[in-house]
């Protein structure tokens, strides 16, 4: 076995760990609340992971193009599983919320910084074909991460799932310490904090009015504004300083080039749709089809497997015809699959959600890995830890503002179908959280009419975030159609000087 394949493995593990953390946690939820106490913060062992993972991802990405991949990586891998360690030994909910926060702080630096390494080991033309593994790498932890943390929880002890990422992290750590050389040497420069500090706070601000708004206060509300006042001046300041500065934390002519505008602001809009989509899908398989809990998860197994499967054909096609006709034909599967999501009725077969689900998943593949290949590609080696880096940061931002708007929608109209069915109107109070609605039908009192009249105002509020997400896929594909360069993927690639490889 060759340095770059043990390499390739270390950090796949890694990936592996930082993305199976969050499903398996999920599912073992309850049996932690029930141990620990503290229902109130509930909500807060996976917001606190989401915003420190967001927000740090894209200073990691730049701080690996300044100090070196290797250096950056260590210190985010041994700070995940330090913090694994922590959230195992945790007494109390708050302890957990904030180990869990160390925790996504690690995360942040894994996940870019593993993706930067595969593309210092590999060139261009066998990154594409690899890069299907990668996305392997999710689905397989989307699987697995749900079914390990009920079986840990029910058959053995909630705290290893933290405990099994120690052997797992130590294992990836010591193979990137003995095999990895970094891709030449590290050009360490000014680190721009001024910037670093405003993208935080804009960031955390945002991230915690989509948390709260519509559940802890209205959206109109003098508290809302005040979050979204901050966000936008603390946005505006670091336009204002990144502009500035002679050594920026994002330099805005990263931008220049074409292919990183239409990545990012695809990858954003493909976050916003498709990833808060994944969101609604069980709950309308849960909620309005009927299915089990178990069940509505194995709907979108398909999801996972098509995307790992067109990442895989995706590589090999782009490498024949450039990015633009491989993400277009993404787009165009993105909006022939929100189609069929507008098509279910509140009486849809199973097959007919595994159809949709199919068409997603091979849209995904098609274009959240070319997103991030084309970024790659585009910028030189010194700058592709912060496109790595930004690609993921804009696409967790999209899903975060999908979700919310999304779950808004589907609040919205399920409030006004409620008010006008006499049946429900009466036995059901003020729904703040698209989550909680499964909880909420079985406490409420209602006749079986009344249930089916639920049944079928959720069936159309959950319609209604299907039509936005087809709009935001419509968006993405006169992007791609308008914006994308046209050309094979080695004309578009003014760094393949530097190229890929240069670690192998």
């Amino acid at each position: 076995m060759t340095r770059r394949t043990i390499v390739t493995l270390a950090a796949m593990l890694g990936m592996f760990l930082a993305a199976i953390d969050q499903t398996a946690v999920g599912t073992a939820m309850p049996t932690i609340t029930r141990a620990l106490g503290g229902l109130a913060l509930y909500s807060w062992v996976f917001a606190a992971y989401q915003i420190a993972f967001v927000t740090t991802t894209p200073i990691f990405g730049r701080l690996a193009d300044l100090y070196g991949r290797k250096r950056i990586y260590l210190i985010g891998i041994l700070g995940f599983v330090g913090a694994s360690v922590l959230c195992g030994l945790a007494q109390r909910m708050d302890q957990l919320v904030l180990f869990r926060l160390l925790q996504g702080v690690g995360g942040g630096a894994v996940l870019p910084i593993a993706l930067t390494i595969i593309a210092d080991l590999y060139p261009i033309e066998q990154r594409l074909r690899i890069q299907g593994i990668f996305s392997g790498v999710w689905g397989l932890a989307a699987i697995v991460g749900p079914l390990l943390g009920g079986l840990l929880a029910d058959h053995a002890n909630w705290r290893w799932i933290f405990f099994l990422n120690v052997p797992a992290g130590l294992a990836a750590t010591a193979i990137i310490m003995a095999a990895f050389r970094d891709p030449g040497t590290p050009r360490p420069g000014r680190v721009d904090y001024a910037g670093i500090g405003l993208l935080s706070g804009a960031a955390v601000v945002l991230l915690l009015l989509l948390l709260w708004g519509g559940q802890a206060f209205p959206w109109r509300s003098p508290a809302a504004g005040g979050l979204a006042a901050l966000c936008v001046a603390l946005a505006v300041l670091f336009v204002r300083v990144e502009v500035r500065t002679p050594q920026p934390f994002l330099p805005f002519s990263l931008f220049a080039d074409r292919v990183v505008t239409v990545s990012s602001l695809g990858g954003f809009l493909l976050g916003a749709s498709m990833f808060s989509a994944v969101v609604y899908i069980p709950l309308f398989a849960q909620g309005v089809i009927g299915m089990s809990a178990t069940a509505a998860g194995v709907v979108l197994m398909p999801f996972m497997l098509c995307w790992t499967l067109s990442s895989i054909v995706g590589g090999r096609l782009a490498l024949r015809w450039g990015y633009r006709p491989v993400t277009a034909g993404g787009m165009l599967l993105l909006v022939s699959g929100f189609v069929l999501l507008t098509r279910l009725t509140a009486h849809a077969p199973i097959r007919e959600l595994w159809t949709s689900m199919t068409v997603l998943g091979l849209a995904m593949g098609l274009t959240a890995t070319m997103f991030m290949i084309a970024m790659q590609n585009a910028v030189p080696s010194a700058q592709r830890g912060l496109a790595t880096s930004v690609n993921i940061f804009v696409r967790n931002i999209g899903s975060a503002i999908g979700v919310s708007l999304q779950g808004a929608v589907l609040i919205g109209v399920l409030t006004a179908r409620i008010r006008t069915e006499s049946g429900i109107a009466g036995g059901v109070g003020r729904i703040t959280d698209p989550q909680a609605v499964l909880d909420l039908t079985s406490q409420i009192p209602l006749t079986p009419a009344g249930r089916e009249m639920f049944r079928l105002a959720l069936a159309q509020a959950i319609h209604s975030t299907f039509v936005l997400g087809l709009a935001l896929a419509l968006c993405g594909l006169a992007l791609v159609l308008v914006y994308m360069p046209s050309g094979s993927v080695v004309e578009l690639s003014p760094a393949r000087a530097a190229g890929g490889g240069d670690a192998g």
